[in-house]
């Protein structure tokens, strides 16, 4: 829904302070971040170039989240399925994604302020792999997203230190600090992802008068 929260945290990282009101639009995130399946018919309809083939080892079958893709891939499949559907897609800015992540009471993880390893795929969850989408309900946030603590970093749309692309979320490989919801980081290569970052998308709403 529309309306302000508090970005940021008083118990992290510099570059997550101060903490601040952010007001935004009403909008739509997915409740999931895109799968192996959703990015194959991409692939198929516009020739995008292929997954790479350690893809297969970290995010096994079509429930996975897909991985190993850029910044440049995820905008041309926002702009894919903006002309599949009509509508408009696009990846999240970090005050859309922080928000659906935390909602307005300014938990450091999706589910609240202790953390439960059990709740998201994490370090010491131990699968050292994505996990199929939907696995951890426990592990919602209060809009209802999935992995949003864990699982694969989440690019968003934004810049950050040296002018580098801005992930948020954390990984299976990260520890309860970095998969906080306002840690932030970027990759070492922006150009080609890794096996560990993928995305999600969001959706605008048309306007109202």
């Amino acid at each position: 829904p529309e309306g302000e929260f508090s970005m940021g945290s008083r118990h992290g990282d510099s570059d997550e302070r101060p903490v601040h009101d952010v007001s935004l639009d009403e909008y739509w995130i997915g409740k999931y971040e895109v799968t192996i399946g959703q990015y194959k018919k991409f692939i198929a309809e516009t020739g995008h170039r292929q997954l790479p083939g350690e893809v297969s080892q970290y995010s096994p079958d079509d429930r996975h989240p897909v991985i190993g893709v850029s910044w440049h891939d995820a905008a041309k499949f926002c702009d894919w399925l903006s002309k599949k559907t009509g509508e408009n897609f696009n990846l999240p800015t970090e005050a859309q994604w922080e928000k659906a992540a935390r909602g307005t009471d300014g938990r450091l993880w999706a589910w609240g302020n202790i953390f439960m390893p059990d709740r998201c795929n994490n370090k010491d969850y131990g699968l050292e792999r994505t996990s199929e989408i939907g696995t951890f309900d426990q592990g919602m946030s209060p809009y209802g997203c999935y992995d949003m603590c864990g699982h694969v970093w989440e690019m968003c749309d934004g810049r950050w230190i040296e002018d580098l692309p801005v992930m948020r979320g954390g990984c299976f490989l990260g520890s309860p600090n970095f998969i906080r919801v306002t840690c932030r980081w970027s990759p070492e290569d922006t150009a080609n992802g890794a096996h560990w970052l993928g995305f999600r998308c969001v959706k605008k709403l048309p306007f109202k008068m």
